[in-house]
């Protein structure tokens, strides 16, 4: 299973480390890996490069957009991809400053969903310190 940390980008920062995305990795490991004594300022950093994530809004059109498909369903606020198929199980939960996104495949449905919304999400794995911008794999799949 692999957990993603999805973060939506200011501008600015999407220009600055689309080359050179393993600064940003850093940058966001090191506020995840924070101690509690710095989380203060760790938070107003983070807050300095994301974007809010309208989480009511996004809740709602991801779930108009997959609602009559029978491999998706949503319980509290949770939303879930159990597609026999392919066979990838999927889940994801959004807050307002993050999206977490818990899966058995590198490549989940929800990426393609979250392209269609912006190309500027930012994906990270801390446990097993993989990271990409979501705009770079799409050429890949």
């Amino acid at each position: 299973m692999r957990t993603y940390y999805v973060f939506l980008m200011k501008d600015e920062f999407v220009k600055l480390y689309l080359d050179n995305p393993r600064l940003l990795y850093n940058i966001l490991r090191r506020i995840y890996y924070m101690h509690k004594e710095d989380i203060y300022y760790g938070f107003n950093l983070f807050k300095q490069i994301i974007k809010k994530i309208e989480k009511a809004e996004f809740d709602k059109e991801l779930f108009l957009k997959y609602h009559n498909k029978m491999i998706y369903s949503k319980r509290d606020q949770k939303h879930y991809i159990n597609n026999l198929y392919s066979d990838e199980i999927s889940n994801l939960i959004v807050s307002n400053t993050f999206i977490k996104i818990i899966t058995n495949h590198d490549y989940n449905s929800f990426f393609t969903y979250l392209l269609s919304k912006d190309e500027n999400y930012f994906v990270c794995d801390f446990t097993n310190q993989d990271y990409f911008w979501l705009k770079k794999i799409k050429t890949l799949v």
